[in-house]
């Protein structure tokens, strides 16, 4: 009707919070070149929009001077926002969360944090080689991947690079490896099925199973939980294609629930017309045009979050790294930096659940890493290499075999004993290390040199010979440590490993058949189920890792089990500064309040690894 304005309506699905437990996804808004549209392609808004989101309650579209609620009234005020979840946004390294027309600053990333997605608050992106996870701040999980891209959908984040590494993050602060798949470049999940794309083809998968049928790319995919959308082209859940009338650039689902519970909003999109040329009664004619009123614009400034310090809960996980790389040798731990070996020649630098720089040596390393002046780490290379706690290469010497074995140090010398029985004392210059003496015991060590309080060194040989410097005194077979006190050595049994307590009492870890006894001097203290890796001791507590991954926290006064967990393939735990630390699969970090006690605490010393009676 002509000089009347026109208003269209679309029935938006919104999901009723309250009491529904079970959501089905009902449909999507989507952005497209020039409007917002239903999935029918009906027009809810004219414009040009660069995304959209949904915080439960409300819609909204992101423009370049800010965030509007879709009927336009209420502007938050972020410029150049960009998407990074269902209602999240960044811009200018503060990411928001969007809820109930208003903003919260959730976080401020580093620049470096690139392929930023969000998920219930949690912070992911790529820094470097690794993804990164925060929360209010604080690293939570970190891992080694070769990706450049990360897609958040639904509860799976796909890291793709190299290859297509799928997590699952139903819960983001406990990230999980679902499985790995091709080199990929975008990912999308619908319906149970995980799409994968190579820029040209659409690929489907069921868990590991990749269906035969494929579709061609057309755009970035997109989910609304039942369809896949991808260009102009969408993908039902029952895997028919459907051409679409216009091309989807981003979307966010409307969602209703399995008893089909909604309210309904009525959003309209005001069209304007211009009104028909109307003849005056004069001879001149004018055209004129009926202005319509535009609503006043409520404008709504982002909100800092106020930062609260965080204090742990006792056995609290604090941080994980996952490695993805196997661990043969004993990590080091100064204060809560842990430097880790692996068996493809790297030593991790981890701090603060991040991997702060790596060290790649020529060849695989089986030994433990010890920190001195350096950080001292001896490859299947021939070599021994002194890093820097920044990272960077001080010198390096060419010994005359592998080294199987890792280092001991006594604050004033290096003790490596290569595989051919070759042992060498290294002096730490600095930018040099430079060798002050070496002999041959036998060959092929089962343990690291120990180091007595004058400076004696004990090696035991492939055969189970106790040596002592230059001569093998006694057979004690194949131990797993030598702690020194003073100037004596503890020799525990066969497969077995002892630790020594601040007044000079042993701890012995004894392997049995299906379990391992623990005997406090002569008399039997505990016994563990499982073969016991390793374990730590503390002031108040005794901290102990089965070959099953699972540790336990132990009172040494009263024998109870406190608290236990388990580390996937768990082989080592370190104890310093409050927290510790457990290596297997991945390194995590729990607080426990506790400091290490004894004049033998670790199996190799202390939870730097010196293997000295030198503390």
């Amino acid at each position: 009707m002509q000089g009347r304005k026109h208003t269209r309506f679309f029935k938006l699905f919104l999901y009723t919070i309250l009491f529904l437990p079970s959501l089905l996804f009902s449909g999507a808004l989507i952005v497209s070149s020039n409007s917002l549209v239903d999935e029918a392609g009906n027009v809810i808004k004219s414009g040009t929009f660069s995304d959209v989101l949904y915080d439960g309650t409300q819609y909204y579209y992101i423009a370049s001077d800010g965030i509007y609620t879709l009927d336009g009234k209420t502007k938050i005020d972020i410029r150049n926002a960009q998407r990074v979840g269902i209602n999240y946004v960044t811009s200018a390294n503060k990411v928001y969360k969007i809820s109930n027309g208003k903003a919260t600053t959730i976080g401020t990333v580093p620049s470096t944090l690139q392929s930023i997605v969000v998920k219930d608050d949690y912070i992911m992106g790529i820094d470097g080689s690794q993804v990164v996870c925060y929360d209010e701040g604080t690293i939570v999980w970190s891992m080694v991947v070769s990706a450049k891209t990360l897609k958040l959908s639904g509860d799976y984040l796909a890291a793709l690079g190299t290859q297509s590494q799928l997590f699952n993050v139903s819960n983001p602060k406990y990230v999980r490896l679902e499985r790995t798949y091709p080199s990929y470049k975008d990912y999308a999940f619908f319906s149970g099925y995980h799409a994968f794309s190579d820029g040209t083809k659409i690929y489907l998968y069921k868990g590991n199973s990749r269906l035969s049928s494929t579709f061609p790319y057309k755009g970035q995919l997109l989910s609304d939980g039942n369809n896949l959308y991808s260009g102009n082209i969408v993908i039902t859940s029952d895997l028919i294609q459907k051409d679409q009338k216009f091309t989807a650039k981003s979307l966010v689902p409307v969602i209703t629930n399995e008893e089909d519970t909604t309210t309904v909003a009525e959003v309209p999109d005001k069209i304007e017309e211009t009104q028909p040329t109307v003849p005056s009664q004069s001879t001149q004619s004018d055209t004129s045009v009926q202005s319509t009123p535009q609503p006043e614009i409520s404008v709504v400034k982002p909100s800092e979050k106020t930062p609260t310090t965080k204090e742990p809960k006792l056995y609290e996980l604090i941080w994980k790294v996952v490695i993805n790389d196997e661990i043969f040798g004993k990590p080091a731990v100064k204060e809560t930096t842990a430097y880790v070996p692996t068996l493809k020649g790297s030593v991790f630098s981890i701090s603060n659940g991040k991997i702060q720089w790596t060290f790649k040596t020529s060849f695989v390393i089986v030994a433990h890493v010890t920190v001195g002046n350096n950080v001292y780490i001896v490859s299947w290379d021939d070599t021994v290499y002194a890093v820097n706690e920044k990272g960077q290469l001080s010198w390096k010497l060419k010994l005359d075999g592998d080294i199987s074995q890792g280092p001991a140090w006594d604050g004033y010398y290096l003790y490596v004993v290569t595989d051919n029985g070759t042992m060498y004392t290294i002096k730490d210059l600095g930018k040099s290390g430079n060798i002050t003496s070496s002999y041959r015991t036998a060959s092929y060590p089962v343990i690291p040199p120990s180091v007595s309080l004058s400076g004696k060194i004990y090696v035991v040989d492939g055969v189970g010979n106790l040596w002592r410097e230059k001569e093998s005194t006694i057979f004690v077979g194949k131990i797993k440590n030598l702690p020194l006190v003073s100037e004596n050595p503890y020799v525990s049994q066969q497969l077995g490993f002892a630790l020594i307590d601040e007044t000079g009492l042993s701890y012995e870890f004894v392997p049995m058949q299906k379990e391992t006894q623990i005997l406090r001097g002569k008399s039997a203290f505990l016994t563990i189920s499982g073969q016991v890796n390793d374990a730590v001791m503390g002031k108040k507590n005794m901290y102990v890792l089965t070959d099953s991954g699972k540790f336990y926290v132990i009172d040494k006064e009263s024998k109870k089990t406190l608290f236990t967990d388990t580390v996937q393939n768990g082989r080592y735990i370190s104890l310093s500064n409050g927290y510790l630390f457990v290596f297997g699969d991945d390194a995590r970090c729990y607080y426990v309040g506790d400091t290490p006690s004894g004049l033998w605490n670790s199996l190799y010393g202390n939870s730097l690894n010196w293997n000295s009676a030198i503390k």
